[in-house]
């Protein structure tokens, strides 16, 4: 035998089946010969991660566009339903119902927050309605009502002139009709002129062309008189105007104005007029609304309210901002001035004193107020608010998820109270309108309402209202334009 007996065929190595076993298995597929022919490789799925990535982004991306599809054609509904209103021609003597909307940043919150829901859900709709709006907004606590307040002392203030204009007048035209100023001032008159020695001058000539011009008389030149264009608020002042509120903190503090305006006083009480000329730092230093340090950097942006029931003098006063047609235009101080701005105002009265305190006298023998232009003033028009859902807090992610994908239920809901406003459906104000919106605050900030009722912050308190003003308010009625939401609105007919 030899040493080196060749090695059976039974253990020979099998290298093929070593490969079959270390060669990962072909992923299954679907291919076909005219694709493969154009380089495609097979068609399947891919793995379990990019399975996981594709369904979720496509179960995100297509709920957020559809929620936006559904908003486009919502806000197209409330509009195509308006239309008729916005189709009406008007005159060059003829101008549209105005309102004024104000509006105020949730708490703990920019005012970009606020005026994002008015931009999308509200604006919109007032325009295809051909109503025209003036906006107000506010970045610090107080800042409407105290504009609110003081629009009010200024018409009070105008009204007491006027009557003492009245009375002096009055009191003139008698005296003049009287037999005391016949002897007094009638009969001298008369004796002094007729003796009187100096002698008329001529009468001086002068030229043509010093009365007149050319072009006075050319109709070239002809200029027609100055047309005098009429609101559609005073054809009818039981349907003028409106007020809107964004926000339960905007009506507060609209609320608390115009209480403050008709039954405080007209000038500063001492304690307020200390407070803001003594110590005016403590009051800058002091944030009433609890923001972040971040957003108490922001820039202030006073509210400017309408002069149409302001008297003249008091025009001029005012910081006036140039107004278009559907937005206030917005005219950002720099920070500088942001941090020497004057501190809001105290109020003249608390909530406490509306028992005790005085009615305006200036109105308590007028049914309605009206202003220079035959137009009810303010506190005299409806108002209504629009509740903001808007909630913060890591708890609460749920809930601003479900809403971030449902905001189309939002543009439904304010399309509906927006058609009240336009509709101009309207009711005596009652106990329980006091408390509109008041769902809102069951989701501010918890810190941020602690913080205020330490500081007895305006929006954390109680709305409290007095018979006396309340009754002379009117609001938009939900119940009513809710049942005629599926009527289309006619055109309507004013000549």
């Amino acid at each position: 035998m030899s040493e080196n007996p060749e090695p059976s065929k039974g253990s020979t190595p099998n290298v093929e089946g070593a490969e079959k076993v270390n060669k990962p298995p072909v992923k299954k597929g679907w291919s076909n010969p005219a694709l493969r022919m154009m380089g495609i490789p097979k068609i399947s799925l891919p793995s379990r991660n990019w399975m996981i990535f594709w369904t979720l982004l496509a179960s995100v991306g297509g709920g957020v566009a559809y929620d936006r599809y559904q908003q486009k054609q919502i806000r197209k509904k409330w509009m195509e339903k308006f239309e008729p209103l916005g189709e009406e021609a008007y005159r060059t003597d003829r101008i549209p119902r105005k309102l004024s909307v104000f509006i105020a940043p949730p708490p703990n919150d920019y005012l970009d927050s606020s005026m994002v829901y008015f931009r999308k859900y509200v604006k919109p709709l007032l325009n295809a309605s051909a109503i025209d709006f003036d906006v107000f907004t506010e970045n610090r606590q107080g800042d409407i009502r105290a504009a609110v307040a003081e629009r009010i002392r200024e018409l009070r203030i105008e009204t007491n002139e006027n009557a003492k204009k009245a009375q002096e007048e009055a009191k003139q035209e008698q005296y003049d009709a009287s037999w005391t100023k016949f002897f007094k001032k009638d009969v001298p008159n008369f004796f002094t002129l007729k003796f009187q020695s100096n002698s008329k001058e001529d009468e001086a000539l002068v030229s043509s062309n010093d009365l007149y011009s050319p072009k006075d008389v050319l109709g070239l030149y002809y200029l027609k008189e100055p047309i005098d264009a009429k609101r559609d608020d005073e054809l009818n002042p039981m349907e003028a105007g409106g007020v809107i509120c964004i926000g339960r903190g905007a009506y507060k503090e609209y609320m608390t104005g115009v209480h403050e305006g008709l039954l405080g006083p007209l000038e500063a009480p001492e304690e307020v007029r200390t407070i803001t000329e003594v110590d005016p730092q403590v009051t800058e230093n002091e944030p009433e609304t609890a923001h972040n340090d971040n957003e108490s950097k922001a820039v202030v942006e006073l509210p400017v309210l309408p002069t149409d029931d302001l008297p003249a003098d008091s025009v001029d006063k005012q910081d006036a901002v140039p107004e278009t047609p559907s937005e206030t235009a917005e005219n950002t101080p720099n920070a500088e001035e942001g941090d020497n701005e004057k501190p809001v105002p105290k109020p003249f009265i608390t909530p406490d004193e509306y028992p005790n305190a005085t009615y305006a006298p200036e109105f308590q023998n007028v049914s309605l107020i009206m202003n220079k232009k035959n137009v009810p003033v303010i506190f005299e028009q409806p108002v209504y608010v629009f509740p903001l859902p808007i909630v913060s807090g890591f708890l609460n992610t749920h809930r601003k998820l479900y809403r971030f994908f449902t905001k189309r239920n939002v543009a439904d809901d304010y399309g509906c109270r927006t058609s009240v406003v336009v509709q101009n459906v309207s009711r005596p104000f009652v106990y329980k309108d006091q408390f509109m919106a008041k769902e809102e605050e069951l989701e501010w900030p918890k810190k941020w309402v602690a913080t205020g009722k330490e500081k007895n912050s305006e929006w954390v308190q109680e709305l409290v209202t007095d018979d006396r003003v309340t009754t002379r308010m009117k609001v938009f009625d939900v119940s009513l334009a809710a049942k005629s939401t599926d009527k289309p609105i006619d055109k309507p007919t004013n000549e």
